[in-house]
């Protein structure tokens, strides 16, 4: 019996793109697609599809937060992340919402695929690189500060230079929502500048 899939992320190229991919998946079936967080909880909710693969910066509800519902309502649906975020710290938080998968977009279709199909038997998976950067922090005895994905986005905005409206416009907030993001950030991991924040991005991997 195929595995069933929802999908959600959006940007619509990317999950056009995926859901042709999948649909050529003769061991998956592909039950629904969404646009952001509410709709893919709905769609959770009608289908109760095996794997849910969800992005994790969606507006109305992040991956994460779609994550806590399923596990909250024990609907046997396992969750895979998918990100632009190479954040050991991300990953966490994945991880500590319920998460069984977390995958680069970066990464290969054939690595998406596996990452489903290891899931779905009852394994997890973390994409390599970041589960490379998990174990080099255990093994220095650090915990790497968790940052949610709206903070994640956030601080990939400020790094790429964009000003506060420019940053509050796609993620539907304030500027001054934005502003308060900014100082508490900055704060919290100790940063004192945007070139402070450009060279934390960078050493994490994260898009600018």
């Amino acid at each position: 019996m195929p595995l069933g899939i929802v999908l959600a992320d959006d940007h619509a190229i990317v999950r056009q793109g995926l859901a042709s991919l999948l649909l050529a998946e003769p061991d998956i079936a592909l039950l629904a697609q969404a646009a952001d967080g509410e709709a893919a909880w709905q769609s959770i909710q009608a289908h109760r599809p095996d794997i849910a693969i969800l992005d994790l910066s969606m507006p109305r509800a992040t991956g994460i937060e779609v994550t806590r519902r399923v596990e909250a309502a024990a609907l046997g649906t396992r969750c895979l992340l998918l990100t632009m975020h190479d954040d050991p710290a991300a990953a966490l938080q994945a991880q500590e919402a319920g998460a069984a998968g977390y995958v680069l977009k970066d990464n290969s279709f054939e690595e998406l695929v596996l990452a489903v199909r290891s899931i779905a038997a009852g394994g997890t998976f973390v994409t390599p690189s970041v589960r490379a950067k998990l174990r080099a922090l255990e093994r220095n005895g650090q915990r790497p500060m968790a940052l949610s994905p709206r903070e994640l986005e956030v601080i990939r905005l400020i790094a790429a230079g964009h000003s506060s409206k420019e940053i509050g416009r796609p993620l539907a907030i304030s500027p001054r929502t934005v502003d308060t993001y900014r100082n508490r950030l900055m704060k919290k991991l100790g940063l004192h500048s945007v070139a402070d924040v450009v060279r934390w991005v960078v050493q994490r991997g994260m898009v600018v």
